[in-house]
């Protein structure tokens, strides 16, 4: 876990060198079981959100459904009042009807017609058939008639005779008949019918407000009060609190179906929009146990109110909740037991890491100081070798400028500054010159060249008492370079002769746009140096007059070119030429004699890089090559023959990096004891650093560890094949140290070599 990481982290940080100190174990046992508690707590908290999500989620579900079934009920509740609309305006299309209406009781024909709808009347059973209901019946004012399926009778011989209800409410109902206050509702009629086993409804319906003539008649309709609840699959549940009220636009109540234990709740539904009562209303909603719904009917502008159990009810969501409680707090019980087991049992092995990583934490910064106090010490080389121009390939120089910290930009130029450090000639400052150490003395110029040139300062002494310092500036400042550096070095060479009697004499070469050709510069720059003098101790190459009757051709640059070409580095090469072409042929104008020893002795180089040759050089190479040699010297000649030996030393290498050649030496001197990075370095003139790091990139190993495996694979050969004796096998393979051998031996293959030997 990352944050039993940081806990080791920290804890690591935090240790001296006592690490199984009370204080310290203490420590790491408590952030171990902080890291762990956290890790406990996060999970028991996303595990209750999840738990809320989901009683969230099936409270909306249960909510929606309620709301979906009533929607549903409301919809067949509304087409059947549709249904009994339509059998008014039915009756209304009936003319003896509207005849019937009219007739006041006495009049002869009020009888017959009357009759004849009854009969006509019976055969019709289409309300009955498709709705809850238990009768219909028209009730005529103008005559007070009853006409219905089963009798046509006066008002009063209905209500007592046929019916029998209760004789102390004919006049409440006589005026539920005749007010417009009562139509359209469902009234109960429980006083009415009181002997009747079950409860009934009247919906009354006015036949004037259907038809444009003025019919002075109502049709009842009555219900049972069951059948009217069955409508509402919403009510169809266990609790007690079944309730459903209807109002109409004007907020009036149309219908009330409701439990006995649910009256209060019409009663506050009509406190609350009837008469404004929201108070007592919603105090009384707040003390049972139900949820009030409601809905709006888009096709006939009723509202409904219904009540259903309340989620918690239903899904017994209180016991869930403290089962869920009981869990939770069982399972923190058990983690933070678990917690105090788990830590006690891994805080050993942390705190054996963490001795380790101590152990390693002082190793390295042992190695990154033994690194910081190699490092002058690596750039010294790095310079030297820019300097003398050793380095063989681009990717040499990227690398050795990225060390240095030189900026990878084109725009830079490159020179070289040459300097050498004299006593002074006066009796003081020999005896000044006498007590001061050689280190001291170097100390001093060092110094202060680092001072009055700048840092950093890529410097390196090529002998004693003489320093090359390689210049980097923009393009710029290059054009001033040759003027800032005499300022400095004039002043450098008072402040040391002043104080310490020390005499500076410096030379400077051409400026080069390829760090590949600052040894052109350090080559100007050593011989602008001879130039110098008591009243001229800078002296730039640049300034030097040419002599025609001496060329230009220094032991230095022979050197240089036959390294060049045996490393297959063409561009130096061509570089080179340039510069003696410049330099002879350009500046001097040498005359013919004097070209002639020049080209003399650039073809004697020649030679010497022509025996240098490996033995595996076609002969057909060889011949050709020995014919241009025959040929009339000039110049050019030379120029093609140094390329064209360059090019055979490249054909050798495959590469202008030395890997391959390396490995070879390698596994040819293996058995040298003093096989290392340091000889290597020498043997190929190229940097420790930069050898270990070419070939690590081209061999995927170090070096020290492919050495070792190339001596170990030959011991093991040795021990399987031969009868060496083991007390000398290990100088057979290089090795000093008997003791190391056999290190080396059973880490690379598990066994002693006695071991091994037995085995054979």
């Amino acid at each position: 876990m990352k944050t039993d990481a940081n806990a080791i982290q920290l804890d690591i940080e935090s240790t001296d060198n006592n690490t199984n100190s009370p204080k310290n174990k203490q420590n790491l046992m408590m952030k171990l079981a902080t890291s762990y508690s956290v890790f406990l707590l996060v999970i028991l908290m996303l595990l209750f959100y999840l738990y809320s999500l989901t009683v969230k989620n099936a409270r909306l579900q249960y909510e929606n459904q309620m709301q979906a079934t009533l929607m549903s009920d409301v919809e067949l509740f509304e087409k059947d009042l549709n249904i009994m609309d339509a059998y008014c305006r039915q009756l209304l299309q009936n003319g003896d009807f509207k005849k019937l209406a009219k007739l006041p009781p006495d009049d002869p024909r009020f009888m017959d017609l009357g009759f004849s709808l009854y009969t006509e009347l019976s055969t019709d059973v289409y309300p009955e058939s498709l709705l809850p209901i238990y009768e219909v019946f028209c009730y005529l004012p103008q005559s007070g008639y009853i006409l219905s399926q089963n009798t046509f009778i006066s008002q009063y011989r209905y209500y007592d005779w046929e019916k029998r209800y209760s004789e102390q409410e004919y006049h409440n109902w006589l005026k539920a008949l005749t007010s417009s206050e009562y139509y359209y509702q469902f009234l109960p009629i429980d006083n009415i019918a009181a002997n009747y086993s079950k409860q009934y409804y009247m919906y009354i319906i006015n036949l004037n407000d259907l038809y444009y003539l003025n019919i002075d008649a109502v049709v009842c309709f009555v219900l049972e009060k069951s059948e009217l609840s069955s409508l509402f699959t919403c009510l169809e549940t266990d609790n007690e609190y079944r309730n459903l009220t209807m109002f109409n636009q004007n907020n009036e109540p149309a219908l009330s179906i409701y439990t006995p234990e649910s009256a209060g709740i019409t009663e506050a539904l009509i406190g609350r929009l009837v008469h404004g009562d929201t108070e007592a209303s919603d105090k009384y909603f707040a003390s049972v146990p139900v949820t009030l719904g409601q809905y709006s009917s888009p096709r006939t502008g009723f509202t409904y109110y219904y009540t259903y159990p309340d989620f918690e009810t239903t899904a017994r969501i209180a016991r869930t909740q403290i089962m869920h409680l009981v869990l939770f707090f069982a399972a923190l019980i058990i983690g933070g037991v678990l917690i105090l087991l788990f830590s006690r049992r891994n805080m050993q092995p942390i705190l054996k890491l963490g001795q380790e990583l101590q152990v390693a934490r002082q190793e390295t910064s042992h190695l990154q100081e033994v690194m910081d106090s190699q490092r002058p010490i690596i750039c010294t080389s790095y310079v030297r070798q820019l300097i003398k121009g050793w380095i063989a390939s681009e990717e040499e120089a990227d690398y050795i400028k990225a060390f240095l910290g030189i900026p990878d930009d084109d725009s830079l130029c490159y020179n070289s500054l040459y300097v050498v450090a004299y006593n002074n000639v006066t009796e003081e400052s020999e005896a000044a010159a006498e007590a001061r150490t050689p280190a001291e003395c170097n100390d001093l110029v060092l110094d202060g060249l680092q001072e009055y040139l700048g840092t950093p300062l890529y410097c390196f002494s090529p002998s004693d008492r003489t320093y090359a310092v390689m210049l980097v500036c923009g393009r710029e400042a290059e054009k001033d370079l040759i003027i800032r550096t005499n300022e400095a070095v004039v002043k450098l060479h008072n402040h040391l002769l002043d104080t310490y009697g020390i005499w500076l004499l410096a030379g400077i070469g051409k400026s080069t746009d390829s760090i590949m050709n600052v040894w052109e510069a350090y080559q100007q720059a050593v011989e602008a140096v001879s130039y110098t003098s008591k009243n001229y101790i800078f002296y730039p190459y640049s300034f030097i007059k040419k002599d025609s009757n001496a060329f230009y051709y220094p032991p230095e640059l022979s050197t240089k070119l036959i390294r060049f070409i045996t490393s297959g580095n063409t561009p130096q090469v061509l570089e080179l030429f340039n510069l003696l072409h410049q330099e002879n042929i350009e500046e001097r104008s040498l005359p013919i004699n004097m070209l002639q020893f020049l080209l003399s002795d650039i073809r004697n180089s020649l030679l010497k890089a022509r025996f240098a040759l490996p033995q595996n050089t076609p002969e057909e190479e060889i011949r050709a090559l020995d014919a241009c040699f025959n040929q009339h010297v000039s110049f050019k000649l030379c120029e093609d023959i140094a390329l064209r030996l360059c090019r055979l030393f490249t054909v050798e290498t495959e590469d202008t990096n030395p890997v391959s050649a390396i490995e070879n030496y390698i596994r040819e001197n293996y058995m040298d004891p003093s096989m290392s990075l340091n000889k290597i370095s020498d043997e190929f003139q190229i940097s420790e650093s930069y050898f270990s790091h070419m070939f690590k990139e081209k061999t995927g190993i170090n070096f020290s560890n492919y050495l070792e495996n190339i001596r170990m694979n030959e011991a093991a050969r040795l021990i399987r094949e031969t009868d060496t004796s083991l007390n000398e096998l290990y100088l057979s393979v290089g090795y000093n140290n008997a003791n190391s051998f056999r290190r080396a031996f059973k880490k690379i293959f598990g066994v002693t070599p006695s071991a091994m030997r037995e085995e054979k």
